[in-house]
């Protein structure tokens, strides 16, 4: 710790101090929420000391969160199990945002053929009910995975006041779509079939669209690295042959000459019933409309984990086709190919912004000293005042708990890089902020006359932590400042200035003026001694002529 004195110099009259922590935490109970982090300070004691007030987290460092549900509502998939948790997930962050003060709104997107907004952003505490109603809805007829992302990314673009990193999308799905978009457009859904082939079933471009191809020619024609027929039936055994498969057909299907894309067709309830008028020619190298929705949807899906969203992938299958594969394929470059199996990890996203582990760090600076003492620290939190109990010279413990832990802590470095770090133990919310109240002395006293305007730190940064332990973006607080003021002195005489004459003829005496009598030396006494001899000549003129007159 650098040197202290305590010597007044001039200081000024002071603004009204800002608000306490008392206030600001009776400002932030259960029944309102901390807007943003503060930084406050006081003005200059007597002392050279101002006490300084931090307080966090706010709403705005809490950060808002979107959650878009992208629910498989065709028909086959389940509407219990995932469907039960992910409606107990949302009443629960529905309670902890109401109770917490947090920023949540919830979306829900549903698809069959097309993607169907059921519910936009909604705040999950105040639109709860609307939500949940839109979770239990359903529609039928067609299965277009590709639609119903579309649909999710359309809203969460549009709200640019969260961050990308805060938007989470919540896909539930069998994995079987074989309906796909054009242009971004998740109202209008495509498809294409190999209409009535011979032998077969004209499939109306369903989900078994791919056998009529597999059924009906040489299955053979090219091989997988391992060896294995270069068909669907084995691509979908592994992310990495379904990926080479996806390649290929892609590939066809733009740069072919023989224009695969023309055989696309608008899916209808007429074209579901009756076909297309132009089929694909059954061919070992034409992609079926499996093909088409499966990279479609994955192209969808890695532009919004490309954007930053978080995506959440969960697979529950009632039909006879299994689409866990496709489902694994999607999350390869952001889950490492696993799917959701429970709403824990992202409900710590959602909740637990700020939670144990994060830390600010506050650097002082060298115009201030943290004033070591413990009877000027203190935090409260949740609007418990907490005082410190002291650990070791430079650290502190607020509210010590049964395994021998602290709630808080403070640790203390002196130095050139003088700086306290408090770490939180425990979550913190802005409905719950944690108020912490230290002093500072002023040591480095400017002398140059005049107010001076000083930062009582050089910055203080909170290191957030979610509840998955995932570091989060920093935020710095305000810098506070205070105001000191080194006075003028008196001015000294001025040598060497004269009398000058008044107006009226009467000689003026101004401030650092010589005057007649400050005078002194040879000429001065001259001048004294001359007046002496006039008045007693003339005294004695006086004299003498009464004299006379009496004679």
């Amino acid at each position: 710790m650098r040197g202290r004195s305590l010597g007044v110099w001039g200081i000024s009259d002071f603004p009204p101090p800002p608000a306490t922590a008392d206030e600001v935490v009776g400002a932030t109970d259960q029944s309102s929420t901390l807007t943003q982090n503060v930084k406050t300070a006081t003005a200059l004691d007597e002392n050279l000391e101002t006490k300084v007030t931090l307080s966090f987290p706010g709403q705005r460092e809490a950060e808002p969160a979107d959650v878009v549900f992208v629910l498989d509502k065709s028909g086959a998939s389940a509407q219990t199990d995932i469907f039960k948790q992910a409606k107990a997930f949302l009443e629960e962050i529905n309670q902890k945002a109401k109770a917490d003060g947090l920023n949540i709104k919830v979306g829900v997107v549903l698809f069959n053929k097309v993607g169907n907004i059921q519910q936009p952003l909604t705040d999950v505490v105040t639109g709860y009910d609307d939500i949940l109603t839109a979770m239990n809805s359903s529609v039928r007829h067609g299965t277009n995975m590709d639609a119903g992302l579309l649909a999710a990314k359309s809203i969460l673009d549009k709200d640019t006041a969260v961050k990308a990193e805060n938007k989470h999308v919540i896909l539930i799905s069998d994995g079987a779509t074989y309906l796909y978009c054009k242009g971004g457009d998740f109202t209008k859904p495509y498809t294409r079939s190999f209409g009535s082939v011979e032998g077969g079933r004209n499939m109306m471009g369903g989900i078994w669209e791919w056998q009529s191809r597999e059924y009906h020619t040489n299955n053979a024609w090219k091989k997988f690295s391992d060896g294995s027929n270069f068909i669907f039936s084995q691509a979908k055994e592994s992310s990495e042959k379904l990926g080479q498969y996806l390649d290929y057909y892609r590939d066809q299907y733009e740069n072919s000459e023989k224009n695969w894309a023309q055989y696309d067709y608008e899916y209808t309830d007429d074209a579901a019933n009756n076909g297309t008028t132009n089929p694909i020619p059954v061919d070992v190298t034409a992609p079926c409309n499996i093909d088409v929705a499966f990279w479609s949807t994955d192209d969808t899906f890695q532009s919004m984990v490309n954007a930053g969203y978080d995506m959440n992938v969960y697979y529950k299958n009632e039909a006879d086709f299994d689409g866990s594969y496709f489902l694994k394929y999607l999350t390869r470059k952001s889950n490492n190919g696993k799917l959701d199996t429970d709403f824990a990890e992202i409900k710590a996203k959602l909740v637990d912004k700020i939670a144990a582990g994060s830390t600010v760090e506050d650097t002082i600076g060298a115009n201030f000293d943290f004033v070591n003492d413990p009877a000027k620290i203190s935090l409260t939190a949740n609007g418990e005042k907490l005082l410190p109990e002291k650990i070791d010279a430079t650290t502190y413990g607020f509210d010590k708990k049964n395994d021998g832990t602290y709630r808080f802590t403070l640790k203390y470095q002196a130095g050139e890089n003088e700086k306290l770090v408090l770490t939180l133990n425990e979550a913190a919310a802005p409905s719950r902020p944690v108020v912490l109240e230290y002093s500072e002395l002023l040591v480095n006293k400017p002398t140059e006359p005049g107010t001076h305007t000083l930062k009582v730190n050089e910055s203080a940064v909170l290191h957030p932590i979610d509840g998955n332990g995932v570091a989060g973006e920093a935020y710095e607080f305000p810098v506070p400042t205070v105001d000191y003021t080194v006075a003028k002195p008196d001015p000294a005489p001025q040598p060497g200035a004269t009398d000058k004459p008044s107006d009226n003829g009467t000689t003026t005496n101004k401030p650092g003026a010589k005057t007649a009598l400050a005078k002194t030396g040879d000429e001065a006494f001259a001048i004294g001694m001359g007046c002496l001899l006039v008045a007693g000549a003339s005294a004695c003129v006086i004299a003498t002529a009464l004299k006379r007159r009496r004679n």
